[in-house]
């Protein structure tokens, strides 16, 4: 019947939207993937730039005044020296750090710390500095102390420059304290990224420099 040829041939020219609701699906899923990728990758931001690995070693380094925990893994047996880090460039009020903590070693007397003085402006020049004090105290391994986030950035560091050494890193308090709740205060979410700039210059930049082993 012409009718019936009509229905037909419009059931057979009319689009089918199953392919079309496939691949939303498809495209939907992949992206909820990478969202899933996304969120799991910085929640682990912070967790990611900490290492918490101390060893016996001969000496250790205490970066960025974290002092207190360098004398807790030396009354623990890591070491029996402490080096101290301060900074001799910068004042504050008409002091340097090195003239604060001389001020500090002379009033407390701690067993087995002196200070290494270091004009540097960064962590890979400051290496040069550290090598200068090691020196002296034949010192084969090394237990560096740095902040929580400098952690990965500063061992990698010291050891690209110091490949004679043995190295090792504590992090200056609890190994990951706010690492996976970073992003829940603001403060710490800006420590965090700043971390990271300095590790993705460290990585992009300065690991690239040529002759970065001083021997």
């Amino acid at each position: 019947m012409p009718g019936s040829e009509v229905v037909a041939h419009d059931t057979a020219s009319a689009p089918d939207s199953r392919p079309r609701r496939g691949k939303r699906a498809i495209i939907l899923t992949f992206l909820v993937a990478i969202a899933g990728v996304a969120l799991f990758l910085l929640s682990r931001a912070g967790s990611f730039l900490i290492i918490h690995a101390p060893e016996p070693s001969d000496v250790i380094v205490v970066l960025d005044g974290e002092w207190p925990q360098a004398v807790k893994l030396q009354k623990d047996g890591y070491a029996p020296k402490i080096l101290l880090d301060a900074g001799t460039n910068r004042e504050v009020y008409g002091r340097t750090e090195f003239d604060l903590a001389t001020e500090f070693l002379n009033s407390t007397k701690p067993a087995g710390m002196t200070l290494c003085p270091t004009a540097a402006e960064s962590t890979v020049e400051e290496a040069a500095d550290v090598q200068r004090c090691l020196a002296p105290l034949r010192a084969r391994s090394v237990l560096l102390v740095a902040t929580n986030f400098d952690t990965r950035r500063a061992l990698e560091i010291y050891r690209a420059r110091l490949p004679q050494y043995r190295w090792s890193i504590a992090a200056s308090s609890a190994p990951y304290h706010d690492a996976d709740q970073y992003w829940k205060h603001r403060s710490w979410a800006k420590t965090v990224l700043n971390a990271w700039e300095q590790y993705l210059w460290w990585k992009l930049v300065e690991e690239r420099r040529p002759n970065l082993a001083l021997r």
